[in-house]
């Protein structure tokens, strides 16, 4: 009786042991690796036209962008490319580029790039643009997270570029401004009585423009045209820059930068 109560227990053992081996899976099937979105995006070649491009595309989530157009350059879009040029735009994964630059539009019209790697944005420094144009960039790159991440530190800083504006009544200034900053400068609520340029200026627009009395002159960098009107009307003038410079590591640190130069800090 005890010997077939011991050969019963062995079948029994076995049985299950075989139930739980079919029930089972090959470890390589119940681990599956993830995919590191980081080396990703590393392998990503994203090639921009400019500091302000490819700024855009790193706040978008873009890894390693390659810039075109040296940073150093006091006007970007005049850049005159290289050889070397035309071999990282023909490689790039993705091009980022805003269309009005001559040297992108010449690389690509002579070589055979494909359009369905070229992103063009709008290049205007406000809030609500950057957010879209960014947002537009993430959903090529497919970084949709990381834009967001950005988008709600860039709004912090906003806010608090705004708030400043407010407590320094800037609405209560008269402000001259170049047309290629008249959008941020709006945007902070100055008082714009005119808008400049970019065409050139004759001296008796100049003359016009200084009669104005205006309290402040926001002139642009890349293109400066205000320094006669400040000399007739006695304001102060200031230069902000609209494409990112070698210190700028971010747009939101050019956002803060411009903020400084108008004593909004």
């Amino acid at each position: 009786m005890n010997f077939k109560k011991s050969i019963l227990f062995i079948l029994i053992l076995s049985m299950l042991s075989l139930a739980i081996v079919g029930c089972s899976k090959p470890s390589e099937e119940i681990i599956a690796p993830e995919e590191n979105i980081e080396e990703k995006l590393n392998e990503l070649k994203i090639v921009a036209s400019t500091s302000w491009t490819a700024l855009m595309a790193e706040a978008a989530g873009g890894n390693n962008v390659t810039i075109i157009a040296p940073v150093e350059l006091r006007h970007p879009p005049e850049y005159d490319f290289k050889p070397s040029d035309i071999q990282k735009i023909q490689e790039a994964d993705w091009i980022i580029m805003a269309g009005y630059e001559p040297f992108m539009n010449k690389i690509l019209e002579s070589n055979d790039i494909s359009e369905e790697k070229i992103i063009k944005v709008t290049t205007t420094n406000t809030y609500d643009n950057l957010v879209e144009q960014t947002r537009l960039i993430a959903e090529k790159l497919d970084t949709v997270d990381l834009q967001q991440e950005w988008e709600a530190e860039f709004t912090n800083a906003f806010d608090m570029i705004m708030g400043k504006a407010a407590d320094n009544k800037v609405e209560n200034t008269r402000v001259l401004v170049h047309t290629h900053m008249a959008a941020f400068t709006r945007a902070l609520g100055y008082d714009v009585i005119e808008v400049f340029g970019a065409e050139e200026l004759s001296p008796a627009k100049m003359g016009e423009l200084a009669n104005l009395k205006p309290d402040l002159i926001i002139d642009n960098y890349h293109n400066p045209q205000g320094m006669t009107i400040a000399e007739l009307s006695g304001a102060k003038r200031v230069e902000l820059r609209n494409f990112p410079g070698p210190e700028h590591g971010s747009l939101i640190e050019l956002f803060l930068d411009n903020a400084s130069k108008l004593d909004i800090n």
